[in-house]
């Protein structure tokens, strides 16, 4: 049996190719339209530079509270979330057969996720 540290390991593994076939998403749709994903990608960017600086602060004296601080990430987190899918909605009407391909990556790299999740969640 894993120990959770092996565990927690194998997920980033799985998370990081996770992250690949986003990306693909986002290769996909500024293939087939540039000008569109370039355009959500900007604000994706702003969204991770704001959530960069956030994050900053939890690690400096502050006049906010760490909670205050986290739920305003949670709510960039929640609108970059949305920007991604609304990559993932363009490349399903662009090109539907590649962005199936890439999105049955992205679910299987879940369900592995999912199956190391319930393992640490039952050891002791």
């Amino acid at each position: 049996m894993e120990s959770d540290k092996e565990l927690i390991a194998r997920i980033k593994k799985i998370r990081s190719s996770v992250n690949v076939s986003t990306m693909n998403f986002l290769k996909l749709l500024l293939k087939m339209s540039p000008k569109k994903g370039k355009e959500l990608l900007n604000k994706i960017q702003l969204g991770d530079q704001k959530v960069q600086k956030l994050s900053d602060l939890l690690h400096m004296k502050k006049g906010r509270t760490d909670l205050e601080i986290l739920n305003e990430i949670e709510e960039i987190r929640a609108q970059n979330n949305t920007l991604w899918m609304d990559v993932v909605r363009m490349c399903f009407e662009l090109d539907a057969n590649r962005a199936r391909s890439i999105f049955n990556k992205v679910k299987e790299c879940d369900r592995k996720i999912q199956q190391l999740s319930k393992e640490i969640s039952k050891s002791k």
